[in-house]
């Protein structure tokens, strides 16, 4: 059970208690250095976390004392950290709040009544959902070859690592279309915070738009820093050895055009135009060797399933997720799509030969010039293309197809192909305006890994880097507001 819960209202009158106490160098340093993580952690409203962390706890034994606490101090430990004001080990970070009361005030304790570090690990073990197993401890010992397989390396440049399991994103989208779950979803704890304590807040305040929303998704790599062969033990057999990371997997990175040790990092987000934020929706950990194509179809089954607020109008994938099956759930789901082409799709046998077609679809003229969107026919169901040339057809064409003044016109089905013929057609400046917003993901992923330092960061495990991402993603959130606040200042 939990012992007492401090409200945002207890904390605002402690606070303001504590720095009556504080002395001239401590108020400065409060205003100067400290002034953006206080302003942020205002904002941050632990009482919407307490209905989702209230039914992990249970209701006899010995009670838990200092969850908002707890939740303070990993968010303010990540902001001070993103500023390079405080190493990135958690253990002193935990020692430096018994030496400092201003820290240890903006948490919501004194220096006396801090909770200790083991009270921050079963924090994290509670928000994981996986059944408790014996291979993290410190005596398991593993077979030698545990995760020691690479997947096939790519044949061309900035290519992903196939997919082992063929056919696999079929298989999930039908699932999903049926409307069945997807098991073994440990996150799901951590992404119910995430929603509460993050999403729900910033829709409230306008971060997110209640309709119309574009929502884009990406993976990363996310190399772990634990040795992948593991460490010989001199009491045990040559065959068997313990792996500090045993969740960790080859996979290939795109970017860095190599094999790495650790995680795909796989994120859903938004982009507020107004302010220039990008905001995270979901945040999930994957094995290294899965294709982003399945990791967003599970991601995206767990947005639908935990976060039913979120008026998704379109997505917007990389080439990576260019898929039939990831159209066809989009599709039933009302959704657009819009997901760059994969060079390594051919021309699909349900288009016409009479009609020529450039890679993304587009129609092509005698003139090998590109025909324009002309509209959608809906008595019809037909797209419409135009000459490139319009109006001044018969004086520009060297080589008139027709004797209309308008020039050719060529219609084609969506029927045809729901990769090409996308609702708003490819190529056209409404198309390449939504689709822009996909940059959002990248940069996330950037001020995950870089700027809030989780590449840094010497952490094992699925469970402490889901749950450390899912904290940089609560401070994002709040960096958006700090913002937003300032610019209505």
């Amino acid at each position: 059970m939990i012992k007492y819960w401090q409200s945002m209202h207890d904390y605002l009158h402690f606070f303001h208690e504590s720095k009556v106490h504080f002395d001239s160098s401590e108020r400065t340093r409060l205003h100067t250095e400290l002034w953006k993580p206080w302003q942020k952690l205002r904002c941050f409203d632990t009482d919407r976390a307490m209905e989702v962390l209230l039914p992990f706890y249970s209701a006899t034994g010995r009670p838990a004392k200092n969850q908002p606490q707890i939740l303070r101090s990993f968010i303010l430990f990540f902001f001070l950290y993103s500023e390079g004001l405080t190493p990135s080990s958690l253990t002193l970070w935990v020692d430096r709040l018994k030496h400092d009361r201003v820290l240890a005030a903006l948490i919501g304790c004194t220096t006396d009544s801090l909770p200790p570090l083991g009270s921050y690990f079963d924090f994290m073990d509670r928000l994981w959902a996986a059944p408790e197993s014996d291979r993290y401890s410190r005596n398991k010992l593993l077979p030698a070859s545990w995760n020691n397989k690479k997947p096939e390396k790519p044949k061309g440049k900035k290519q992903k690592a196939q997919e082992s399991k063929t056919k696999i994103t079929e298989l999930i989208a039908n699932r999903l279309m049926d409307g069945r779950d997807i098991p073994f979803h440990f996150e799901q704890r951590l992404q119910l915070l995430f929603y509460h304590a993050a999403v729900l807040p910033s829709i409230e305040c306008g971060l997110i738009p209640k309709e119309h929303l574009t929502v884009s998704g990406d993976g990363t790599a996310v190399h772990t820093h634990s040795c992948p062969r593991g460490h010989h033990r001199e009491d045990a057999p040559e065959t068997l050895r313990h792996f500090p990371d045993p969740d960790a997997s080859w996979g290939w990175d795109s970017d860095l055009e190599k094999f790495y040790f650790g995680y795909t990092l796989f994120q859903l987000s938004c982009y507020n135009s107004g302010l220039k934020a990008d905001l995270p929706l979901l945040l999930r950990f994957t094995s290294a060797k899965r294709h982003d194509s399945v990791s967003f179809l599970v991601a995206f089954h767990e947005l639908e399933k935990h976060m039913p607020a979120l008026p998704i109008e379109n997505i917007c994938l990389d080439s990576a997720m260019d898929n039939y099956p990831t159209y066809r759930l989009l599709k039933s789901r009302n959704i657009r799509a819009f997901i760059d082409l994969n060079n390594q799709c051919g021309r699909p046998k349900t288009i016409p030969d009479t009609i020529t077609i450039d890679r993304d679809g587009t129609p092509i003229c005698q003139e090998k010039k590109r025909m324009v969107p002309n509209g959608y026919d809906k008595s019809s169901g037909y797209l419409m293309w135009r000459c490139p040339f319009g109006k001044d057809h018969c004086t520009k064409c060297k080589n008139s197809c027709t004797s209309s003044k308008y020039g050719r016109v060529i219609k084609t089905r969506p029927e045809w192909d729901i990769r090409l013929y996308t609702e708003i057609p490819r190529g056209t400046e409404t198309y390449k305006r939504i689709y822009n917003q996909r940059t959002a993901t990248e940069r996330i992923n950037n001020r995950i890994l870089n700027d809030y330092g989780l590449h840094r960061m010497m952490i094992h495990t699925k469970k402490h880097y889901s749950f450390m991402t899912t904290m940089i993603g609560i401070c994002i959130h709040l960096d958006a507001r700090y913002k937003q606040a300032q610019a209505e200042a």
